[in-house]
Protein backbone atom coordinates (compact mmCIF):
# COMPACT_ATOMS: atom_id res chain seq x y z
CA UNK A 1 0.00 0.00 0.00
CA UNK A 2 1.17 3.58 -1.12
CA UNK A 3 1.41 6.32 1.89
CA UNK A 4 -0.80 8.55 -0.09
CA UNK A 5 -3.78 5.58 0.11
CA UNK A 6 -3.30 5.08 4.19
CA UNK A 7 -6.24 7.81 5.26
CA UNK A 8 -8.54 6.59 2.22
CA UNK A 9 -9.02 3.08 3.00
CA UNK A 10 -12.51 3.02 4.40
CA UNK A 11 -14.69 0.07 5.88
CA UNK A 12 -18.06 0.62 5.00
CA UNK A 13 -20.54 0.23 8.41
CA UNK A 14 -24.13 1.18 7.45
CA UNK A 15 -25.88 3.36 4.74
CA UNK A 16 -28.20 6.52 5.61
CA UNK A 17 -30.59 8.37 3.79
CA UNK A 18 -32.43 11.62 4.37
CA UNK A 19 -35.73 12.01 2.57
CA UNK A 20 -36.22 15.40 2.57
CA UNK A 21 -40.41 16.39 1.80
CA UNK A 22 -42.13 19.11 0.64
CA UNK A 23 -45.93 18.50 0.98
CA UNK A 24 -48.36 21.02 3.01
CA UNK A 25 -51.00 19.79 5.10
CA UNK A 26 -54.44 22.13 5.73
CA UNK A 27 -56.68 19.26 7.13
CA UNK A 28 -55.88 15.64 8.64
CA UNK A 29 -55.21 13.04 6.30
CA UNK A 30 -55.31 9.29 7.63
CA UNK A 31 -54.67 7.55 5.14
CA UNK A 32 -51.29 9.18 4.24
CA UNK A 33 -50.22 8.70 8.13
CA UNK A 34 -51.04 5.08 8.23
CA UNK A 35 -49.00 4.39 4.61
CA UNK A 36 -45.99 6.21 6.40
CA UNK A 37 -46.01 4.08 9.32
CA UNK A 38 -46.79 1.07 7.60
CA UNK A 39 -43.45 1.72 5.67
CA UNK A 40 -41.23 0.89 9.11
CA UNK A 41 -43.36 -1.69 9.99
CA UNK A 42 -40.32 -4.03 10.55
CA UNK A 43 -37.81 -1.16 11.29
CA UNK A 44 -36.96 0.50 14.56
CA UNK A 45 -38.37 3.74 15.89
CA UNK A 46 -35.32 5.29 17.15
CA UNK A 47 -37.17 8.14 18.64
CA UNK A 48 -38.16 6.05 21.42
CA UNK A 49 -34.48 4.17 21.71
CA UNK A 50 -31.90 4.70 23.82
CA UNK A 51 -27.99 4.41 23.02
CA UNK A 52 -26.96 2.98 19.85
CA UNK A 53 -28.61 0.63 17.79
CA UNK A 54 -28.42 -3.22 18.34
CA UNK A 55 -26.93 -5.29 15.30
CA UNK A 56 -30.54 -6.85 15.09
CA UNK A 57 -32.39 -3.41 14.48
CA UNK A 58 -29.99 -2.14 11.95
CA UNK A 59 -29.80 -4.91 9.97
CA UNK A 60 -33.87 -4.57 9.99
CA UNK A 61 -33.42 -0.60 9.41
CA UNK A 62 -34.28 2.23 11.78
CA UNK A 63 -36.53 5.15 11.15
CA UNK A 64 -36.69 8.86 12.71
CA UNK A 65 -39.40 11.70 12.03
CA UNK A 66 -38.35 15.19 11.60
CA UNK A 67 -41.35 18.48 12.01
CA UNK A 68 -39.00 21.04 9.82
CA UNK A 69 -38.48 24.01 12.28
CA UNK A 70 -37.85 26.94 9.39
CA UNK A 71 -37.28 29.90 11.65
CA UNK A 72 -34.32 28.11 12.88
CA UNK A 73 -33.12 26.61 9.51
CA UNK A 74 -31.01 28.72 7.42
CA UNK A 75 -29.23 28.77 3.13
CA UNK A 76 -25.76 28.93 3.10
CA UNK A 77 -23.14 28.87 0.10
CA UNK A 78 -24.87 25.89 -1.95
CA UNK A 79 -28.72 26.56 -3.12
CA UNK A 80 -30.86 23.36 -2.68
CA UNK A 81 -34.71 24.22 -2.77
CA UNK A 82 -35.86 20.43 -2.84
CA UNK A 83 -33.88 20.79 0.82
CA UNK A 84 -34.34 24.41 2.26
CA UNK A 85 -37.78 24.04 1.71
CA UNK A 86 -38.74 20.91 2.44
CA UNK A 87 -41.16 20.75 5.91
CA UNK A 88 -40.64 17.07 6.60
CA UNK A 89 -37.86 15.30 7.15
CA UNK A 90 -37.69 11.32 7.41
CA UNK A 91 -33.72 9.61 8.67
CA UNK A 92 -33.61 6.22 7.79
CA UNK A 93 -30.04 3.98 8.24
CA UNK A 94 -29.82 0.12 7.43
CA UNK A 95 -26.83 -2.25 7.66
CA UNK A 96 -27.43 -2.26 3.85
CA UNK A 97 -29.09 -0.20 1.37
CA UNK A 98 -32.17 -2.45 -0.18
CA UNK A 99 -34.72 -1.57 2.47
CA UNK A 100 -33.68 1.92 2.11
CA UNK A 101 -34.36 1.86 -1.27
CA UNK A 102 -38.08 0.00 -0.45
CA UNK A 103 -38.47 2.90 2.34
CA UNK A 104 -38.23 5.37 -0.22
CA UNK A 105 -39.98 4.00 -3.27
CA UNK A 106 -43.03 3.93 -1.13
CA UNK A 107 -42.76 7.02 0.41
CA UNK A 108 -42.31 8.72 -3.04
CA UNK A 109 -45.54 7.06 -4.04
CA UNK A 110 -47.88 8.09 -1.23
CA UNK A 111 -45.84 12.46 -1.07
CA UNK A 112 -46.11 12.90 -5.04
CA UNK A 113 -49.26 11.24 -5.53
CA UNK A 114 -50.65 14.22 -3.17
CA UNK A 115 -48.86 16.41 -5.10
CA UNK A 116 -45.94 16.85 -2.94
CA UNK A 117 -41.71 16.36 -3.39
CA UNK A 118 -39.24 14.21 -1.93
CA UNK A 119 -35.53 14.94 -1.92
CA UNK A 120 -32.83 13.12 -1.15
CA UNK A 121 -29.53 12.54 0.02
CA UNK A 122 -27.75 9.38 0.99
CA UNK A 123 -24.48 8.07 1.86
CA UNK A 124 -22.44 5.89 3.76
CA UNK A 125 -21.11 5.54 7.29
CA UNK A 126 -17.69 4.54 7.08
CA UNK A 127 -15.20 3.64 9.54
CA UNK A 128 -11.67 5.12 9.04
CA UNK A 129 -8.64 2.78 8.34
CA UNK A 130 -6.11 5.24 9.11
CA UNK A 131 -4.64 3.54 12.06
CA UNK A 132 -2.82 6.16 14.48
CA UNK A 133 -5.74 9.29 13.50
CA UNK A 134 -7.80 6.70 14.71
CA UNK A 135 -6.81 6.07 17.94
CA UNK A 136 -5.93 9.26 18.80
CA UNK A 137 -9.20 11.04 17.84
CA UNK A 138 -11.01 8.25 19.24
CA UNK A 139 -9.65 8.93 22.47
CA UNK A 140 -10.32 12.86 22.06
CA UNK A 141 -13.32 12.96 20.29
CA UNK A 142 -15.47 10.02 20.15
CA UNK A 143 -15.24 8.07 24.03
CA UNK A 144 -16.51 11.20 25.83
CA UNK A 145 -19.03 11.87 22.95
CA UNK A 146 -22.80 12.12 23.85
CA UNK A 147 -24.51 9.22 23.02
CA UNK A 148 -27.22 8.31 20.92
CA UNK A 149 -30.78 9.03 22.83
CA UNK A 150 -34.63 9.30 22.78
CA UNK A 151 -36.45 12.38 20.92
CA UNK A 152 -37.66 12.97 24.23
CA UNK A 153 -34.55 13.48 25.53
CA UNK A 154 -32.85 15.25 22.21
CA UNK A 155 -35.94 16.72 20.31
CA UNK A 156 -33.42 18.66 18.13
CA UNK A 157 -32.11 17.34 14.78
CA UNK A 158 -29.87 19.49 12.19
CA UNK A 159 -28.62 18.42 8.88
CA UNK A 160 -25.24 20.41 7.49
CA UNK A 161 -24.54 18.96 4.10
CA UNK A 162 -21.31 20.19 2.48
CA UNK A 163 -18.40 20.01 -0.11
CA UNK A 164 -14.49 20.28 0.09
CA UNK A 165 -13.54 21.96 -3.09
CA UNK A 166 -11.00 21.48 -6.24
CA UNK A 167 -8.06 22.51 -4.18
CA UNK A 168 -8.90 20.29 -1.01
CA UNK A 169 -8.92 17.36 -3.08
CA UNK A 170 -5.97 17.86 -4.88
CA UNK A 171 -3.66 18.50 -1.47
CA UNK A 172 -1.11 16.03 -0.51
CA UNK A 173 -3.14 13.46 2.35
CA UNK A 174 -0.72 14.83 5.15
CA UNK A 175 -1.74 18.56 4.74
CA UNK A 176 -5.29 17.65 4.39
CA UNK A 177 -5.15 15.37 7.87
CA UNK A 178 -2.85 18.79 9.32
CA UNK A 179 -6.17 20.89 9.34
CA UNK A 180 -7.98 18.92 11.88
CA UNK A 181 -5.85 19.69 14.88
CA UNK A 182 -4.82 23.13 16.34
CA UNK A 183 -1.63 24.98 15.16
CA UNK A 184 1.36 26.09 17.74
CA UNK A 185 4.52 28.98 17.39
CA UNK A 186 7.35 27.99 18.52
CA UNK A 187 6.35 29.45 22.11
CA UNK A 188 4.07 26.85 22.15
CA UNK A 189 1.04 29.44 22.37
CA UNK A 190 -2.10 28.24 19.53
CA UNK A 191 -2.34 30.12 16.57
CA UNK A 192 -5.19 28.43 15.31
CA UNK A 193 -7.49 25.77 16.77
CA UNK A 194 -8.66 23.67 13.64
CA UNK A 195 -11.36 21.46 13.59
CA UNK A 196 -10.92 19.52 16.78
CA UNK A 197 -10.65 22.27 19.14
CA UNK A 198 -13.34 24.52 17.37
CA UNK A 199 -15.59 21.89 17.78
CA UNK A 200 -14.64 20.77 21.39
CA UNK A 201 -17.80 22.27 23.21
CA UNK A 202 -20.28 20.37 20.99
CA UNK A 203 -18.09 16.84 22.14
CA UNK A 204 -19.93 16.17 25.32
CA UNK A 205 -23.85 17.70 24.38
CA UNK A 206 -23.91 17.01 20.74
CA UNK A 207 -24.52 13.46 19.22
CA UNK A 208 -23.44 13.67 15.65
CA UNK A 209 -22.99 11.60 12.97
CA UNK A 210 -21.55 12.06 8.97
CA UNK A 211 -22.06 10.03 5.65
CA UNK A 212 -20.16 9.83 2.81
CA UNK A 213 -20.98 10.45 -0.51
CA UNK A 214 -21.81 6.66 -2.17
CA UNK A 215 -18.83 7.53 -4.58
CA UNK A 216 -16.39 8.73 -2.83
CA UNK A 217 -15.36 12.30 -3.19
CA UNK A 218 -15.41 15.73 -5.66
CA UNK A 219 -18.15 14.99 -7.82
CA UNK A 220 -20.06 17.53 -9.64
CA UNK A 221 -23.72 16.16 -8.19
CA UNK A 222 -24.38 15.38 -4.35
CA UNK A 223 -22.55 16.17 -1.66
CA UNK A 224 -18.73 15.01 -0.24
CA UNK A 225 -20.77 14.50 2.84
CA UNK A 226 -23.74 15.49 5.40
CA UNK A 227 -23.17 15.92 9.51
CA UNK A 228 -26.86 14.80 11.34
CA UNK A 229 -26.79 16.36 14.81
CA UNK A 230 -29.16 15.66 17.56
CA UNK A 231 -28.75 17.64 20.74
CA UNK A 232 -31.33 19.07 23.63
CA UNK A 233 -33.34 22.05 24.03
CA UNK A 234 -30.23 23.78 26.31
CA UNK A 235 -27.56 23.10 23.77
CA UNK A 236 -29.03 25.21 21.00
CA UNK A 237 -26.10 28.10 21.67
CA UNK A 238 -23.44 25.61 21.98
CA UNK A 239 -24.26 23.69 18.74
CA UNK A 240 -24.23 27.21 16.85
CA UNK A 241 -21.22 28.58 18.99
CA UNK A 242 -19.31 25.31 17.52
CA UNK A 243 -21.16 26.02 13.66
CA UNK A 244 -19.80 29.73 14.18
CA UNK A 245 -16.27 28.37 15.38
CA UNK A 246 -16.03 26.07 12.56
CA UNK A 247 -16.90 28.55 9.99
CA UNK A 248 -13.95 31.62 11.61
CA UNK A 249 -11.28 30.32 8.89
CA UNK A 250 -8.96 32.45 10.72
CA UNK A 251 -9.34 30.00 13.49
CA UNK A 252 -9.89 26.94 11.54
CA UNK A 253 -8.49 27.10 8.10
CA UNK A 254 -10.25 24.22 7.13
CA UNK A 255 -13.20 26.20 5.99
CA UNK A 256 -11.41 27.76 3.24
CA UNK A 257 -12.00 24.75 1.50
CA UNK A 258 -15.69 24.32 2.24
CA UNK A 259 -18.87 25.11 0.54
CA UNK A 260 -22.06 23.80 2.61
CA UNK A 261 -25.85 23.43 1.59
CA UNK A 262 -28.71 24.67 4.08
CA UNK A 263 -28.54 24.17 7.55
CA UNK A 264 -32.30 22.12 7.89
CA UNK A 265 -33.30 21.81 11.46
CA UNK A 266 -36.27 19.83 12.85
CA UNK A 267 -37.85 18.78 15.70
CA UNK A 268 -37.81 15.07 16.43
CA UNK A 269 -41.66 13.58 16.37
CA UNK A 270 -43.01 9.81 17.33
CA UNK A 271 -45.23 9.08 14.94
CA UNK A 272 -46.67 10.45 11.20
CA UNK A 273 -49.77 12.56 12.61
CA UNK A 274 -47.15 14.73 14.47
CA UNK A 275 -45.08 15.93 10.96
CA UNK A 276 -48.21 17.78 9.93
CA UNK A 277 -50.22 19.47 13.04
CA UNK A 278 -53.59 20.19 12.20
CA UNK A 279 -54.90 23.21 14.39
Amino acid sequence: MKSGDLNMTTQVIGHMRFLFITLERTREDRELCEGIASLGDKMENMHVVEGSATLGAFRRGRFQYLRGEKALSSERDIPHPGMSGANVLIRIECETSEPLQEYEEGLRYLVEGRGGEVETLSGLATLSGFPDRACTMTQYAYVPALPPGPGGKYPLGVVTPQNKNDLWWRMDWMRRESFFLPRYDDEGNTITKGHALAADAGIPCINRRLIHHPDSYGHPSGYDFVGYFEFAEESINTFRTVMTALRNTAQNPEWDYVSEGPEWWGRRVGKPADLWPVE
